[in-house]
């Protein structure tokens, strides 16, 4: 399942707060199709998980993942990279049994 790391974790919340949005809120990542079979991966807030979606959790940052996603993520974690223009949040590949 999709792994959080703690800045990740951190980057999400600050953000919900400066939006305003209720510490319930978790952070959606869904599919999109690109062009042609390519698949984007979205990312919300949300108040609840959709019907399929696996839940985790990491620092209290909930994390809902969308069915069409969710495979594809199985070995992911999403991270932060700090760049000259702000934080960025990153997917990156995961060592199978790697703790974050």
């Amino acid at each position: 399942m999709l792994q959080l790391t703690h800045d990740a974790a951190a980057e999400l919340d600050a953000a919900r707060r400066a939006q305003r949005l209720p510490e319930t809120c978790g952070v959606r990542l869904f599919g999109e199709r690109a062009s042609g079979d390519e698949l984007a991966i979205g990312i919300t807030f949300a108040e609840v998980p959709a019907e399929d979606d696996e839940v985790t959790e990491r620092e209290g940052t909930r994390v809902f993942i969308a069915p069409e996603v969710a495979a594809p993520l199985a070995s992911a974690a999403l991270d932060v990279q700090h760049t000259p223009e702000g934080a960025k949040l990153v997917l990156t590949e995961q060592e199978p049994g790697a703790q974050i």
